[in-house]
């Protein structure tokens, strides 16, 4: 089944080339909508042999990609950002799953590069479908269509593919900052018409956090926790803010309550991860040194691969005076940070030795 790469960006020359390298022997074309590059990335795009449509920005991610969409021909649509790249071994599986013939969407694991929480679930690879659109303005998605499409004709089904299947680069210094303000702008707009929308309530939230602005980030999580029916996935994330709100104030028990609220919901364990990660910090500061061992070794055994869980559950034994134990932990995430982030891996190496712990 032939398969379209579709994406919007915008300035992104020095992203785009890697992305589409990502998707090569994957997709059978490419259809991008420029919203106004002043760089070399409509030139990229062209070159790779994509179909590039310039529009102009209008303030609205679902309308840009519903643009996107309209000019895709093959059954089956990827949707990628210029800061993504599909990983090698999601890319070999893509041939088999668009040959299920009652796939209507298959879920992705998406892998957020130096953020927390570091996984995240993506309605990416789907059917080119009359009715599945893209909304809401920011955190666009097409899941409330295809949940409309599938009551309408019941035997589409939504599939889950397990292990990453893109990693997200995100954004860095100054552009973390112009994003997460745009965001507040577009999602204030949009929420003054649905305030019934506690998914960008506590994406608001997350906004306002990130600033330091604990008062508006509270009246957000408030006004999503107001919602009489919460899907699992955005309960976790309301409580899972709730307990940084509190966190961010101090209130330690406040915080442990709301972060095993959002572990206590029925969402894939993978979303869990930063939720234990806070969790075992505000255990910590409470000094119930066996409660965040505890916690730890929960991250490790969901996650094998998560350095940050062995680190900090390291330090923590080290704190406590149990030199051996701590190593075997230090050790480990030294191991893994080799391949995750060789500069942390090399100054947790050289601070070990310092400390007379590791050899040179």
């Amino acid at each position: 089944m032939a398969i379209t790469l579709c994406m919007i960006v915008r300035d992104e020359a020095a992203r785009l080339p890697q992305c589409l390298a990502s998707v090569a022997g994957v997709v059978d074309e490419a259809v991008i909508v420029d919203t106004g590059s002043q760089d070399a990335t409509v030139a990229i795009a062209r070159d790779w042999g994509a179909r590039v449509y310039e529009v102009p920005w209008e303030e609205d991610f679902a309308a840009a990609r519903n643009i996107a969409l309209k000019y895709v021909t093959t059954e089956w649509v990827l949707v990628l950002d210029a800061d993504e790249t599909l990983t090698p071994a999601f890319a070999a599986l893509v041939p088999e799953i668009c040959q299920q013939s009652d796939w209507l969407v298959v879920t992705l694991l998406r892998q957020e590069l130096g953020v927390v929480p570091p996984y995240t679930y993506v309605s990416r690879l789907f059917r080119r479908h009359p009715d599945l659109r893209f909304e809401r303005p920011y955190h666009e998605t097409i899941d409330d269509s295809v949940l409309a499409l599938q009551q309408r004709e019941p035997h589409w089904q939504i599939a889950q593919v397990n292990g990453v299947a893109i990693v997200h680069s995100g954004y860095l210094g100054d552009q973390r900052q112009q994003k997460q303000a745009r965001a507040e702008r577009i999602m204030r707009r949009y929420l003054e018409q649905h305030p019934e929308d506690a998914y960008l309530w506590s994406k608001l939230a997350g906004v306002y956090l990130a600033r330091g602005d604990l008062g508006q980030a509270q009246q957000c999580l408030e006004q999503g926790l107001k919602t009489k029916t919460l899907p699992p996935a955005i309960a976790h994330e309301l409580y899972y803010q709730q307990g940084n709100l509190y966190a961010e104030r101090g209130e330690w028990p406040a915080a442990i309550a709301a972060y095993e609220m959002a572990l206590g919901t029925p969402t894939p364990a993978v979303m869990h991860l930063a939720t234990y990660l806070r969790l075992a910090d505000a255990q910590k500061q409470l000094k119930r040194w066996g409660d965040a061992l505890a916690t730890y070794d929960r991250l490790q055994a969901l996650d094998p691969t998560c350095a940050l869980a062995y680190q900090n559950q390291g330090a923590l034994l080290l704190r406590l005076g149990q030199v051996s134990a701590a190593l075997d932990k230090l050790r480990q995430a030294i191991s893994l940070l080799q391949d995750q982030n060789p500069a942390e891996a090399q100054r947790l190496t050289q601070e070990l030795q310092a400390m007379g712990l590791l050899s040179p």
